[in-house]
């Protein structure tokens, strides 16, 4: 991590989406950095704004009529908000791959696998259309899916869920990006599955020095693979801190409920499942104060009135919570629910 400047530095950066019911700001003013050779994730509930940010950093939202991004994406330097269309089209699947969470959605069903594999390679790379395609049949054989030369010939409705996962991986891979965004990059494949898309991740990670931002609900993967993370609720980031801390020496109320809902071998098997109480309020109806007062069982009047800033409560490790500083109280607490 000597390098001048991280791989990517997001500052203040800000989403805002038009609705009928006026703009709401998805991503409220969050900063991080990623540098070569890391792994940093980012984890949450569903709705606390991951793939917003991830999608805002690509600025993927720009064809959508009422979204506005706001802030710093400074990748190798540049600020990627202010290049043009055809300079972020030379960025996006080349120096920045992102592997999306629905294969289905993302995948065309009108073009064969091959094709779709090829086609950023023959836009970035600039080879021609048979060396592309080999091109795509190794990739397809690096992540595991079977007679590759037959399969870059079919159609995404052809192969079932994981083989879909897996030609997204492929496909974000295939121009050895800079900067990998996974987007939930293992969630339709099995435990064998898994572990080798992840090993192949950080294979191509160790070779080209590539940096990675990783998307996950898993924090099984977390621990596994990443080296900072980053817990996301409602828009903002509550806590930043590497793997070790957050499992050690969890801060917020939010992480420790997070950590608390992952099933362990030991215990009482006939006891419930931990849960967070309640569920993730909607954009239109942010709370006051912190955004997790209304679920934390230790929430107060002034955790209810004023919003807390992500303070930095000790060596590369942020909080954003009025109480940070008495964090087994919040352990206990959450024992008790």
């Amino acid at each position: 991590m000597d390098n001048l400047y991280p791989l990517l530095q997001v500052n203040n950066l800000k989403t805002y989406f038009a609705t009928e019911q006026g703009s709401v700001t998805a991503i409220d003013g969050i900063d991080f950095t990623v540098h070569e050779g890391e792994t940093v994730g980012l984890v949450g509930e569903s709705g606390c704004g991951k793939s917003v940010t991830s999608l805002s950093v690509l600025r993927l939202f720009e064809e959508y009529s009422g979204t506005k991004i706001e802030g710093e994406i400074l990748f190798e330097g540049k600020n990627l908000l202010n290049l043009s269309v055809n300079e972020m089209e030379t960025i996006r699947g080349n120096r920045i791959a992102m592997i999306f969470q629905d294969p289905m959605t993302s995948l065309n069903p009108v073009f064969t696998v091959g094709d779709q594999i090829a086609e950023s390679i023959i836009l970035h790379q600039r080879l021609g259309k048979k060396e592309a395609l080999a091109r795509a049949v190794d990739m397809l054989k690096l992540v595991g899916i079977s007679s590759p030369e037959r399969r870059i010939h079919e159609y995404p409705h052809q192969l079932s869920g994981g083989m879909r996962q897996r030609v997204m991986i492929a496909m974000g891979l295939a121009c050895e990006p800079r900067l990998l965004i996974a987007d939930e990059p293992t969630t339709a494949l099995d435990v064998t599955i898994q572990a080798q898309i992840l090993d192949l991740i950080l294979a191509l990670q160790k070779k080209i020095n590539m940096g990675i931002i990783l998307i996950t609900h898993d924090l099984g993967v977390v621990a596994e693979v990443c080296s900072r993370v980053m817990v996301m609720y409602l828009g903002q980031i509550v806590e930043e801190c590497s793997v070790e801390t957050l499992f050690t020496r969890p801060a917020h109320p939010y992480t420790i409920g997070l950590i608390r809902s992952i099933p362990t071998l030991e215990g009482n098997r006939r006891e419930p499942l931990h849960m967070i109480a309640g569920k993730v309020p909607s954009l239109q109806q942010i709370p006051p104060g912190c955004r997790f007062a209304p679920r934390c069982p230790r929430a107060d009047a002034v955790c209810r009135s004023k919003m807390p800033g992500l303070e930095t409560v000790a060596t590369a490790h942020k909080v954003r919570c009025w109480h940070y500083e008495n964090p087994d109280k919040r352990v206990n607490s959450y024992a008790g629910q």
